[in-house]
Formats: C-alpha cells, structure tokens, sequence
C-alpha cells in the first residue's frame, strides 16, 4: 500500500491539510484548480455566503465533468468506429498487395512467354528464309540454266536476300 502524503492547500480563503497517496504535486493542482472554481463563483455573485459558493463551485464542477465525460465517451465511440474502420482498410491494402503481387507475377510470365515466342517466330523466319533459298536453287538445278542465266539468277537471289 502506498504511504499518503498530507500536503497544506489553500482553498478560497481557508487552508486545508490533504493527505493522498498521490503526489504532492497532483494534490497542490487538483486544490488550485478547487480555489479557482471557488474564485470564479465568488466574482460573480459576491453576495452569495462561503457554503453557498462553495456548493454552487461544486456543481460547476460536476456539470463541467458530466460534460467531459459526454464528450470522452463519444470520442471513445469514435476511436472504436475508426478503429474498425482502420482495420477494414488495412485488410483492403493487404488484398490490394496480394493482386498486385499476382499481377506481378502473371505479367512476368506472360513477358517470358513473349519471349519463347519471338525466338520460336525468329527459328521459324530462318528456316522459312532458308526453305526459300534452298527452292529457289533446287529450281535452278532442276531448270540446267545456261551459265549467263544462272548469274542473272544469283543476282535475283540477291534482291530477294536484300528486300528480307
């Protein structure tokens, strides 16, 4: 158990001993607090005796911490919704993440796929490209071309390798 302190406050026009087994800090501004609700009261209705502003301080007081307490309960009731609403979002970034990541990986390979296909396309020009030269001589062999004609066939070989 904690050892109380006893700490000596004024309070309105009177000294008071306080013992709590809070701070002596927290007991001198907890009593200033009660000397400026009292102060308050007193300034505006002088005519009041030192029970009554005393009593009427203390229902200051109270409507001011019903208030509070309103007002705490509401922001309590706001932080839950936000709360939820945090962890709601949160898991909608946690979703967004794994379909980024799966659309990731999906356009990777279909990038890898591009890329078998090109070299397949490229095999394929090239032996396409060679099929034709391979025809195009084996028309020449089976034609027996004079000499003069087989230049000016190699020569038209020679277009068609530039036109490629």
């Amino acid at each position: 158990m904690k050892q109380k302190k006893t700490v000596a406050v004024k309070i309105g026009q009177m000294t008071y001993h306080l013992s709590a087994e809070e701070n002596s800090q927290y007991i001198e501004d907890i009593a200033r607090e009660a000397d400026r609700l009292i102060g308050e009261v007193r300034e505006k209705n002088p005519e009041l005796s030192t029970t009554n502003i005393a009593i009427l301080a203390l229902v200051n007081a109270l409507d001011k911490k019903a208030k509070e307490d309103l007002n705490n309960s509401k922001l309590a009731e706001n932080a839950e919704e936000y709360f939820e609403k945090y962890k709601q979002l949160n898991a909608n970034v946690l979703n967004l993440r794994e379909t980024c990541w799966e659309l990731k990986k999906e356009l990777l390979y279909y990038k890898n796929l591009c890329e078998v296909y090109e070299e397949r396309i490229d095999e394929l020009n090239q032996i396409s490209f060679a099929e034709r030269i391979n025809n195009k001589l084996d028309g020449m062999k089976n034609d027996q071309k004079p000499l003069d004609k087989l230049q000016t066939s190699f020569a038209e070989l020679q277009t068609d390798l530039d036109e490629e």
